[in-house]
């Protein structure tokens, strides 16, 4: 088994997917506003209208996306609407991690990875 993708149920998925491609995610397929996948290296990252989705909206999943550089894609999260909450944590070699609200209230985690070995 592998993990094929991962999508958030939006009420308006267009907006919501210009919030992502404007945070540097590429799209690669779009319905419409029915269905809109971004460009991923093994799993796909996508946003469904409500009649396309599986689930209630009962938002109970959170993202993850790798960033080269955190505090460029704080900033830019931040100018386009989202709403950062908690602090950076720093989790040593592994990395450091930030929680956010996208702008339809989905929160995301922003991840870069340690420099250092062992990680």
């Amino acid at each position: 088994m592998k993990l094929k993708h991962i999508y958030l149920t939006a009420q308006e998925p267009e907006a919501l997917a210009r919030f992502y491609e404007a945070l540097g995610l590429t799209i690669r397929f779009a319905d419409g506003a029915k269905w809109i996948q971004f460009a991923g290296e093994k799993a796909a990252f996508c946003i469904a209208g409500p009649g396309e989705s599986a689930s209630d909206g009962a938002r109970n999943a959170v993202v993850v996306f790798e960033v080269d550089d955190l505090e460029l894609r704080l900033d830019r999260a931040r100018a386009l609407g989202a709403e950062i909450f908690g602090e950076v944590r720093d989790m040593g070699a592994h990395g450091r991690v930030a929680c956010l609200k996208d702008p339809q209230n989905n929160t995301i985690q922003l991840f870069q990875a340690s420099n250092k070995q062992g990680g």
